[in-house]
């Protein structure tokens, strides 16, 4: 009987302090602060930003283009601003009477679409004029990002010295800092003596200054066939309407690769 009673006693013991043991757990837990977790999903947003979307199409359409000027025509993508491109140049760019500007800035937009704003700047000078009358500076203005740049060189035929032509270049393009530019002869002419030699000395010039140039010469015919006149004006004084479409053409193709 004694050892009965002693039992009973260890086993109410044993009651008592396993349930003193829950009582006082549950008391303290009801004072804890519980930890919130951040959903992982919720996480995962925070540290990671959505890219910006840039139309990759662009570096394909672009691919002939400087380095430099693909580089900045995405960056004007991604930033949602037009990427503006200037065409200058004496009266054989052919602003006035639909020539290859017109045709090249209509393709453009086609190709391009909003992502690109084209400036047309004419002017019936030599390349000395066109620097001391303000002109680049109205280019300048435009803020053109590229320039393709036909630099006066029929116009200073036999009027200003190749090597202040090629100082007048690099007065526009220290202008227009910042945008990229590409040089381009005028128009070829049938017969011609010096001029083909000052168009040599223009593409040297490009060279030696590592800038782009653009020797469309090659989709004409030849300087000495008289069949060149057939793409010329009277006098060849700028290119006709079959002539501006060779210029055209060779111009997309370098514009709007395929």
């Amino acid at each position: 009987m004694r050892k009965f009673i002693t039992l009973l006693a260890v086993i109410a013991t044993f009651l008592f302090l396993v349930a003193g043991h829950f009582y006082w757990k549950e008391k303290t837990s009801a004072h804890t602060p519980v930890e919130k977790k951040e959903p992982v999903e919720a996480k995962e947003k925070a540290k990671t930003k959505e890219p910006v979307s840039v139309d990759e199409d662009l570096l394909t359409v672009s691919a002939n283009w400087p380095k430099e000027a693909q580089d900045a025509l995405m960056k004007a993508a991604s930033e949602g601003r037009p990427y503006k491109i200037a065409f200058v140049g004496s009266e054989s760019i052919g602003k006035e009477d639909g020539g290859w500007s017109v045709m090249l800035k209509d393709a453009l937009s086609e190709a391009y679409g909003n992502g690109v704003e084209v400036g047309i700047f004419e002017y019936d000078e030599q390349s000395e004029a066109f620097i001391t009358n303000g002109h680049a500076e109205e280019v300048a203005k435009f803020k053109p990002d590229f320039v393709l740049f036909e630099p006066f060189t029929l116009n200073d035929n036999g009027n200003v010295e190749v090597e202040d032509n090629h100082e007048n270049i690099k007065t526009f393009i220290s202008d227009v800092k910042g945008a990229v530019v590409v040089l381009q002869p005028p128009h070829p002419i049938h017969g011609a003596t010096f001029y083909p030699d000052q168009v040599n000395q223009l593409k040297a010039f490009a060279n030696a200054e590592g800038l782009d140039y653009l020797d469309h010469w090659s989709a004409w015919p030849d300087q000495s066939n008289e069949e060149l006149r057939t793409y010329l004006q009277d006098q060849q004084s700028a290119p006709n309407d079959k002539g501006h479409e060779v210029w055209f053409e060779f111009l997309r193709d370098y514009f709007i690769a395929k």
